[in-house]
């Protein structure tokens, strides 16, 4: 029955297409051609066989593999290899890839992803950005192992040509045409009428199940790891031929545009349906091409793929909220550090000993600029700016569980307002600097309205589209010229304070840095911020204490933006103006990897991921940074899953319990041992005495209804007292 109703729709929704067809054919101003919607129709099948691999993941692994357009860059860049270096033949060099391909993703699932089997779905997530990272730098790196100039062509070698105006299609569009279709046939066939497929399937949707029933479901993941990879890989083997490939420079998988078209398709399709993503996805491309004929503008595209990934997301909230949560305990990604005990905090060895390594950093930051040149001086600053960054993803991502993957393009919206109201409006800086905050804020909440309605890691896919959308259109000067101010001199401050010199400006950088961490550092410890982290480890038990939970999103997103956008106007006074092309979406990417590495339950590891992340930029070059930012990464989340931050306070520790040791005092919170409560303690709640704790009161609350709320989820009783009383 449900394949007849299956049916019944798709035969519906192609009988709609006609006169769809016709009306845009008429509506355009320069109409609607068949070989414009052929042309169509051939790319968005590129874009589907991506779609189709994410949503398989998805529903192996309820995990979201932002990594999925990535893997085809590497098994299409060898191939390429194989033909204009080794003159293989064509045919045989393409098998050869998708073979590796298909070796490629069971490696990276039976090595690194079975490893988060159990993990937090959002450190998986995580996980595949940084792989996403590794493997796009692979694919930079692998041509420069190569000496001597390509010589070969990547093309069919079949001769054919047929015309559809105003498109002259040639045989690497036919192989396309004929190819796409037989592979969604066969992976159809395969996952409805084989073991294997009824397999899958069946571990999509109770994995524990499924394993009781003898079912291996690791095997499986592996097999849909492959295939994901595969489709990827036959996605950019096909397109390469159909666009020409001139160098290797332009032989991607097609980074974060193609990964936006991919997860607006898959968002389209909810996460669930193969056919329905494959339709939104050829759907697409269709527009695309039709964008393209009529404007002969792309950004248009990518401004329309926000509003819908936006609007799926929004309008399907009770769906994207079920898949989100099944199989899922915990969205916590680290455990935040714990503060020096209040038994030690006083001790001359530990407040001299702390406060002397304080200041000593200090005096170092202080020093810099008087023994580094201005070049390595100018370097230094942007290192500040970044770490100012990274602390606005820290409360985002730390505190409110959110992953952003559009962090820099907010970065650049609060610098080109500071820059436009200072440089063309002659408003004093500091004005236009709080301007420039209050913008970023905004965006930031609206960027953040999913999040009131889909949980998980969803948010993700908005602010990529964010990114790529900021990136191609509202920071280029050609299309906002209003917006967009290209020079202005460096002001200063109070005028009387010049920043003409990179000492005068890196200053600036580090006092901008002391003071958003001892802002940040001040809100964890008041109510608001104790009260975001609890929404975040318990939502439903925030809001049984009558915790705002709305407010308390918006309220992370616009403190996250705010700073940001603070960081974007020192960002633009230090380059003399905002140039659109410094806030490509990979930035975003590297500053999310700054964050992880350092660690997110640490302040302090945000400051030192972002050093760790521009230091590999500054030595490393042609595709290393990405693969030392995305190994990083995967190394910390596998074997220090709490960053470097959670090594230093580690060695914290040492020294406190050594302390301990010598004055006979017993610390509990040192001891080694982590006792396991009955009752599920929401980690918002901290030790009483501590800075940040929340009150008797508050604490009995929270757990009381924390207890009811899994009691209830569970079907079981609600635990009462001796009385009686719930």
């Amino acid at each position: 029955m449900r394949s007849v109703r299956s049916a019944w729709r798709g035969l519906a929704a192609a009988v709609a297409v006609v006169p769809a067809w016709l009306v845009a054919d008429g509506l355009l101003p320069r109409g609607l051609p068949a070989g414009i919607v052929v042309l169509g129709v051939v790319f968005g099948s590129l874009y589907a066989l991506n779609a189709i691999g994410l949503v398989l993941v998805y529903r192996a692994n309820r995990v979201i593999n932002f990594a999925q357009a990535e893997f085809g860059s590497v098994a299409a860049v060898l191939a390429i290899v194989f033909v204009v270096h080794w003159h293989w033949n064509f045919f045989a060099a393409v098998a050869a890839g998708l073979a590796m391909a298909a070796v490629l993703g069971a490696v990276v699932d039976a090595t690194i992803m079975r490893r988060f089997r159990n993990a937090p779905r959002l450190i998986v997530a995580v996980a595949t950005i940084a792989l996403a990272q590794v493997l796009a730098g692979a694919s930079m790196i692998i041509p420069m192992l190569f000496s001597g100039p390509a010589t070969g062509r990547f093309a069919v070698p079949v001769e054919a040509r047929f015309t559809a105006f105003p498109v002259i299609f040639n045989a690497n569009h036919g192989l396309a045409i004929v190819l796409v279709p037989l592979v969604m046939a066969g992976i159809a066939a395969f996952l409805r009428y084989t073991d294997y497929g009824a397999g899958i399937r069946a571990a999509a949707d109770n994995a524990d199940r499924a394993g009781l029933l003898g079912i291996p479901v690791p095997a499986l993941s592996t097999m849909v790891w492959a295939t994901a990879a595969v489709l990827s890989a036959l996605a950019v083997l096909l397109r390469i031929p159909i666009v020409g490939f001139t160098s290797f420079a332009g032989v991607s998988g097609g980074g974060s545009s193609l990964l936006l078209f991919t997860l607006a398709a898959a968002v389209l399709a909810r996460m669930e349906s193969l056919p329905r993503a494959a339709l939104a996805a050829v759907a697409l491309g269709v527009f695309q091409e039709t964008v393209v004929w009529n404007w002969s503008n792309t950004t248009i595209v990518d401004g329309m793929l926000i509003l819908v990934i936006l609007g799926a997301l929004l309008t399907q909230r009770d769906l994207f909220s079920r898949v989100a949560e099944t199989g899922i305990t915990s969205w916590r990604a680290f455990r935040e550090v714990r503060p020096t005990p209040a038994e030690l905090r006083h001790l001359p060895e530990v407040r001299v000993g702390f406060g002397g390594l304080k200041a000593l950093l200090l005096v170092a930051a202080l020093g810099l600029p008087f023994v580094a040149s201005p070049s390595e001086t100018g370097a230094a600053a942007i290192v500040l700016v970044y770490a100012i960054v990274a602390v606005s993803l820290f409360v985002l991502t730390g505190w409110a569980g959110h992953i952003s993957l559009g962090q820099f393009a907010l970065v650049g919206f609060g610098g080109a307002t500071t820059a436009v109201l200072y440089g063309r409006h002659d408003w004093d800086v500091l004005l236009a600097t709080l301007a420039g905050m209050a913008v970023a804020g905004v965006i930031a909440v609206v960027l953040g309205l999913p999040a009131l309605r889909v949980r998980g890691p969803f948010l993700a896919v908005t602010t990529l589209a964010f990114a790529v959308t900021s990136h191609t259109f509202f920071l280029q000067h050609r299309y906002v010229p209003w917006f967009i101010e290209r020079r202005i001199e460096r002001p200063s401050l109070l005028g009387r304070i010049p920043l003409e010199t990179e000492r005068s400006m890196y200053f600036l950088a580090l006092a901008g840095l002391l003071l958003v961490l001892a802002a940040v550092k001040g809100l964890r410890s008041s109510r608001t911020g104790r009260a975001i982290v609890a929404v975040r480890d318990n939502e439903l038990a925030a809001q049984a204490v009558a915790l705002d939970a709305t407010r308390l999103k918006l309220t992370a997103f616009a403190v996250s933006g705010a700073i940001a956008g603070f960081a974007g106007a020192i960002y633009v006074v230090n380059q003399k103006g905002l140039h659109g092309d410094a806030f490509a979406p990979e930035t975003s990417l590297l500053l999310f990897s700054m964050v992880v590495i350092g660690g997110l339950g640490s302040l302090p590891g945000a400051v030192m991921g972002a050093i760790y992340i521009r230091g590999a930029e500054f030595f490393l070059y042609g595709g290393w940074e990405l693969v030392a930012g995305g190994v990083g990464v995967l190394l910390l989340l596998l074997l220090l899953p709490e960053g470097l931050g959670g090594l230093v306070y580690d060695l914290r520790d040492r020294y406190l319990r050594v302390v301990a040791r010598r004055r006979g005092i017993v610390v509990a919170s040192l001891a080694g041992e982590r006792v396991e409560s009955a009752k599920p303690i929401p980690s918002g709640l901290a030790v009483a005495g501590e800075p940040g704790a929340l009150d008797a009161a508050e604490a009995e609350a929270l757990l009381t209804a924390s207890t009811r709320g899994a009691a209830t989820a569970s079907g079981g009783p609600v635990p009462t007292d001796p009385g009686g009383r719930p």
